[in-house]
Formats: structure tokens, sequence, C-alpha cells
């Protein structure tokens, strides 16, 4: 460029920047063009991204389950009974862990009876099935199952009173 500048005239110079202007314009749509391409590869296979950590959140939280589990269990024998876990009631600890695992529940005595199934002790896979069915708040499906449930049981208590009153006014 300095050759043709000196030597021939400086117009040159002006041919040079142009170019050297479109040159860096389109090594600049290369870089795009070669990130945008990634961006989508990665966003096609967001989906399969998306299902492999909630699989890693379930596991984690079934992990964290085990070992809340493992600390109410004193005894060692893989089952918490009535016992054990009113010892544990009155622990902070156990409602700050309870807390850890997303469980707000206020009457923990009645939780003991939710996780139970009625042979007096909770085993590691009930206290996990109760804890994923507490965990977080409730549903809008979860309240339109309670309200049917009712419902039907409102019902048959009415027709087992002698059906003197309609369900309608009952509500």
């Amino acid at each position: 460029c300095r050759v043709l500048v000196d030597n021939i005239s400086e117009w040159f110079s002006l041919f040079f920047l142009v170019y050297r202007c479109i040159l860096g314009f389109a090594v600049l749509n290369v870089v795009n063009s070669v990130f945008v391409q990634q961006t989508m590869r990665i966003a096609t296979s967001d989906e399969q991204l998306a299902f492999k950590q909630k699989e890693r959140e379930l596991a984690s939280y079934t992990r964290k389950v085990k070992n809340l589990f493992a600390t109410m269990d004193q005894s060692g024998d893989g089952v918490i009974n009535f016992e054990e876990f009113s010892k544990l009631v009155q622990s902070p600890m156990l409602q700050f862990l309870l807390s850890q695992l997303d469980l707000e529940y206020h009457d923990l005595l009645s939780l003991f009876e939710f996780l139970d199934n009625g042979d007096g002790e909770i085993t590691l896979s009930e206290f996990i099935e109760g804890a994923a069915k507490l965990r977080g708040s409730a549903k809008a499906l979860d309240i339109w199952r309670m309200e049917t449930k009712i419902e039907v049981l409102l019902s048959e208590v009415l027709q087992a009173v002698g059906g003197k009153m309609q369900l309608q006014e009952a509500f």
C-alpha cells in the first residue's frame, strides 16, 4: 500500500481502506455465523438438557431424603417408628431439614400418620414417596381433587342420612 501511495497516487490509500473494511466485515460475519450455528445446535438439544437436569435434581432430592431418613432412624433398623419420630418432633433440626427439602409441614405428628401406611413404621420407600407428594405447595390439580373427593363424600353422607338435603343446599 505504501509503495503505491508514495510512487503513484494517494488515492490508492482510499482503495486499501475500503478493502480492509470489507475484509474485516467479512471475517466478523463468518465469526458471527459460527456463533449463531453453535447457539442453534445447543437450543435444539435444550429439551434433552432440561430432561437430564430434571433427572439430576430428582436424584439429588432423593439422596437428600435418604440422608434425612438416615438421620431420623436412630436405631439404624431401616424403619422409623412412632417413638423415634416423636422424639424428633421437638427438634428444630428436623424442622430445618424438612424445610431444606421443601417440605413445609407444621404438625409433625400428623406428618407421621400421613407417611405411615398403617403398620406403625415408616420405611425408606414410604418416606421418599410421601416426601415427593408433600414437596412444594398445593397445585390447582391437588385442590380440584380434594374438592371432588369432598363433594363425593358429602353426597354419600347425605344419602346415608336419608337424602333429605340436596348437595347444592349443603354448599
